[in-house]
């Protein structure tokens, strides 16, 4: 099949999302298919492996330049200023199948001309609904959503249960056999100190100001716990004040986002995966990434995350969401247990080894374009 992905910010951005359509445009391309990849003018070009994986990119009106009536409006203004210069091409391409990852994509189907033999699928990970979408997710041919807290979610908002497939990790990239020494030793860490990371954008929902304050608790005083948060994003600046208020100055460091292909070095150099949610997310990618790195983790038993990690207690320890109490506690139970972290890690790489490849999603994926 003639495959394209179509999302403004895959080319200009780093995150979940955008490594979902890399990952599997690579693995479509392997299982011999034709594959397209559709962003912005932007300067973020993956390593395909030499893959003949077609990567165009089209001027766009960032979000930021938008009129300021909301920031879903925005969103969608960026996409429709994309799409008027990617129409043409996206046509031309005559695909089987155009493949999007938000609801403000869904005008797409209307831009194709009459008897076009291109049809669209929703690749979700989330609720980015708008006004009008119900109507136009009519058009959409085929709905997929990334965990079942997200299949329920779209179910509600469509009225159509989607096929359910979860994300992938490639455990060649990521894996413990990355741990690297001189990466700790360029952080200052003590010999002794135990890494706790987390990798995202730098919102309000990530929860990373209650992982803060599980770290300042006295239960966790006197243990050498220290703090990596990968990413930026409009709360870094009152992090950044709190860890500070915190007294935390010298066990956090702030560090910029990195392009995925560093982040393997990074997840397997610490020891614990450290992800405080309070909001909606249908699968986490960093997470998986950090159990398939060996790493065992603590989360909020909160949307998709316990179907990730499982809630059996094997590879990691949920606790309730937006309780920093309750996050001290799991951290004291695995700083001051190393067996249990390393059982723990080891259930977590296999966990993602038997369930979460980037080959199965995209198997499952062709399966449900039919």
């Amino acid at each position: 099949m003639k495959i394209a992905f179509v999302d403004v910010t895959v080319t200009v951005t780093y995150g979940g999302i955008q490594t979902a359509v890399w990952e599997l445009a690579r693995a479509l391309h392997d299982l011999g298919h034709t594959v397209s990849v559709f962003g912005g003018d932007g300067a973020i070009h993956p390593d395909l492996g030499g893959r003949s994986i077609e990567v165009r990119t089209f001027l766009f009106t960032p979000r930021e330049k938008a009129p300021d009536l909301g920031n879903r409006f925005r969103r969608l203004w960026e996409r429709w200023t994309f799409a008027r210069h990617a129409k043409a091409a996206v046509i031309a391409g005559d695909f089987d199948w155009v493949v999007i990852t938000k609801p403000f994509d869904f005008f797409w189907p209307k831009l194709m001309p009459a008897g076009s033999k291109t049809r669209f699928a929703l690749r979700s990970g989330g609720t980015s609904f708008i006004a009008g979408d119900r109507y136009l997710a009519r058009d959409i041919d085929a709905l997929f959503a990334n965990s079942y807290f997200n299949g329920w979610q779209i179910k509600s908002r469509y009225g159509r249960f989607p096929t359910i497939i979860y994300n992938g990790v490639d455990l060649e990239r990521f894996g413990p056999q990355h741990r690297s020494p001189a990466l700790r030793a360029g952080l200052g860490l003590p010999e002794e100190a135990l890494l706790c990371i987390f990798a995202g954008r730098l919102v309000g929902w990530k929860g990373v100001a209650y992982s803060l304050r599980a770290l300042a608790s006295e239960r966790l005083s006197g243990l050498p716990l220290y703090f990596a948060v990968i990413g930026s994003g409009p709360e870094e600046k009152k992090l950044k004040a709190l860890a500070e208020s915190l007294g935390l100055a010298d066990r956090v460091f702030f560090l910029a986002g990195k392009p995925h292909g560093e982040l393997p070095a990074w997840w397997a150099s610490a020891d614990i995966g450290l992800f405080a949610s309070v909001g909606d997310e249908g699968f986490s990618n960093s997470m998986a990434e950090a159990l398939a790195s060996g790493l065992p983790v603590i989360a909020t038993a909160f949307s998709g995350n316990p179907e990730t990690i499982g809630n059996e207690g094997s590879c990691g320890l949920l606790v309730a969401p937006e309780n920093a109490d309750a996050l001290a506690d799991a951290l004291h139970v695995l700083a001051t247990d190393s067996d249990r972290r390393k059982r723990m890690g080891e259930a977590a790489r296999q966990r993602i080894a038997s369930q979460f490849t980037w080959d199965r999603v995209a198997q499952r994926l062709l399966a449900g374009l039919k």
